[in-house]
């Protein structure tokens, strides 16, 4: 990926890092039910911390011409791309974990993913997820019709004069077309 090429280059909220370490804790902690939990739980009280700010620390995203790059983990380190013209959807996820926390995250999926709770890539803790989000559409839009801007939809009494406008000159192409016509 050429460093000229990034359009965006996305943020992550510090306190995507809170939220990793109690939703861990919690998890630990529903062990203790199966037993496990009596060993994983002060564990990771005590290890929780240096787990989450190495994840945090390798977790970057950015926004190409034509793909979204990830780079996350803590210790398995991942890199996806995702090309932008396989993108199906760009779901904007929060709820009352993230909300409690202030934060939201962008699911990214294409079409084939293994399942309706899975995506190919999820963007924890977005900083403004939904501008990201936003410019994510926009620049795939923009791949989609070869670089032409978005249309804009004109007000309907202008759109019917444009419309009239070109069915004439269509019109006129073919008389035109059909007076060069040899005749049968």
């Amino acid at each position: 990926m050429d460093q000229d090429d990034v359009l965006l280059t996305a943020q992550f909220d510090p306190k995507v890092r809170i939220y990793w370490y109690v939703q861990e804790a919690f998890v630990h902690f529903m062990l203790i039910f199966g037993f496990v939990g009596l060993f994983t739980f002060p564990l990771w009280m005590v290890l929780g911390p240096l787990v989450v700010q190495r994840r945090y620390a390798n977790l970057s995203c950015v926004l190409t011409s034509d793909a979204i790059h990830l780079k996350s983990g803590g210790w398995v380190k991942v890199e996806k791309t995702v090309p932008l013209e396989q993108i199906q959807d760009l779901s904007l996820r929060s709820g009352p974990f993230l909300n409690a926390f202030g934060l939201a995250s962008v699911k990214v999926e294409t079409a084939g993913n293994s399942g309706p709770n899975q995506a190919d890539m999820t963007l924890p803790g977005l900083v403004d997820a939904r501008e990201f989000r936003n410019r994510v559409l926009e620049q795939r839009r923009t791949l989609r019709t070869g670089g032409a801007p978005a249309p804009v939809a004109a007000p309907a009494s202008a759109m019917d004069g444009q419309v009239l406008e070109v069915l004439a000159d269509i019109r006129d192409t073919l008389k035109r077309l059909e007076a060069r016509l040899p005749p049968e």
